[in-house]
């Protein structure tokens, strides 16, 4: 499963293209979110889909999704270094053990070492 591939990723990338100019600082609310409290299951989809979007950007052939392809062609936005960070510090979370329902279901299920697998290109990336 990729960072793409659920429902509130997807929500994200349509919130992103209804609004190009604000790319960025939907980006940022949407990664600060979860790095200031308890993540959600649906808010650490978005964040780490945001976190992704930002990778493949700094790296574009690190994607294999087409919806998030498709959405990079046609919302330019720059990726700073504070972005960057910013990213990076959402794959930090999302991996961290504790409390984080995200991380939880994937445990549960057996696949976070698979989840892990299929985000480490894009952390990589940052």
């Amino acid at each position: 499963m990729g960072p793409f591939d659920n429902d509130s990723a997807l929500d994200l990338l349509d919130e992103l293209d209804e609004d190009p100019d604000e790319a960025v600082a939907r980006l940022r609310a949407v990664m600060g979110r979860v790095l200031d409290g308890r993540a959600g299951e649906s808010a650490m989809d978005r964040a780490v889909a945001a976190a992704c979007l930002v990778a493949a950007r700094v790296e574009p052939g690190v994607t294999d999704s087409p919806d998030a392809a498709e959405l990079l062609e046609r919302v330019p936005f720059a990726v700073d270094e504070e972005l960057r960070d910013l990213a990076g510090r959402v794959f930090a979370r999302a991996f961290a053990a504790g409390d984080d329902e995200w991380r939880a279901q994937w445990e549960a299920v057996g696949a976070l070492p698979d989840v892990e697998a299929g985000l480490a290109p894009y952390r990589r990336v940052l």
